[in-house]
């Protein structure tokens, strides 16, 4: 019989041991500000000793320990996210009409989105060093829930069991809540900022018009987006699978990159989580003092 301090003294250093997770990310999405809010996430995961492949456009310079890039660079152009000032200063005749011209507008900005995650799609289903990735066991699995339901479709492919965890970089999409159980009632919950300028004080044209974009963005992205990807993967393996509007109904936990006090308040569900400013540094810096006002400047 050992004494009790050396059994203290053994459970405690037994409780110090951990077993990091297998941990896969995908994030088949070109714009680097999604990723910027992404990487500081998956960084620290690694640090603290989990094993994390990452999938995207965007392989680390310096990547921490445990830390495997599977870059898609190659697969499509990078997105510089440039705004074509025109839209603003010369807009053509329809989008000066009033409540008309502003959902043509959100309309035309948001299209593009499925040309491409299209593109992307139909590269990533025969990319090498991802088809290497997903032949790979997982405890795990992160991806972004933005312009595409590819990466889900492919999981399924490759019968990939782990847990499924969804990203947003920003709110959450017209086609998102109903995938993780959450209420998005366009009569108070307005679109996503970069759609809308609506918030919850809605005036009734401006719901009127917030429930329209909300029926007509879900049955875009249904047809535009999910069936088409699902048929690109199906001709692909020469398989028939789910429809990805039920495949991603098993998503357990859903992170979007808002918060409360800048978003305003709106029923949630235990799966989805606001974790807004996770990517922000946390270290506190020192604000120079100024001593000569002339040297000031607003």
């Amino acid at each position: 019989m050992l004494p009790p301090f050396i059994c203290c003294a053994l459970f405690l250093a037994l409780s110090n041991c951990v077993h990091g997770a297998r941990i896969l990310g995908l994030f088949p999405h070109t714009g680097r500000s999604h990723q910027m809010v992404y990487e500081p996430l998956l960084q620290k995961l690694a640090e603290r000793g989990h094993h994390v492949t990452v999938a995207s456009f965007f392989p680390l310079k310096n990547p921490p320990a445990n830390y495997t890039d599977v870059s898609f660079e190659g697969i499509a152009r990078v997105g510089l996210e440039t705004i074509d000032l025109n839209w603003y200063e010369n807009p053509k005749f329809i989008l000066r009409i009033p409540i008309i011209g502003r959902i043509c507008k959100q309309i035309t900005d948001i299209s593009p989105l499925a040309e491409m995650a299209l593109n992307v799609c139909s590269k990533a289903i025969e990319w090498p060093p991802l088809t290497e990735a997903l032949n790979k066991e997982y405890d795990i699995i992160l991806v972004e829930n933005f312009n595409s339901d590819c990466m889900i479709g492919l999981l399924h492919v490759y019968q990939v069991k782990a847990p499924v965890v969804a990203l947003l970089s920003s709110n959450i999409m017209p086609w998102s809540a109903e995938r993780i159980g959450a209420t998005d009632n366009p009569s108070y919950v307005p679109l996503i900022t970069a759609i809308t300028s609506f918030n919850s004080q809605m005036s009734f044209l401006e719901r009127m018009e917030n429930t329209f974009l909300k029926l007509f963005f879900t049955f875009w992205y249904r047809h535009a987006i999910q069936m088409k990807e699902q048929a690109l993967i199906e001709k692909h393996y020469g398989i028939k699978i789910p429809e990805l509007g039920v495949l991603v109904k098993n998503i357990s936990l859903m992170l979007t990159n808002t918060h409360h006090t800048l978003n305003g308040a709106r029923p949630l569900v235990p799966g989805l989580v606001e974790v807004g400013g996770m990517h922000l540094n946390p270290t506190r810096k020192v604000i120079p003092e100024v001593s000569d006002l002339n040297n000031f400047y607003l």
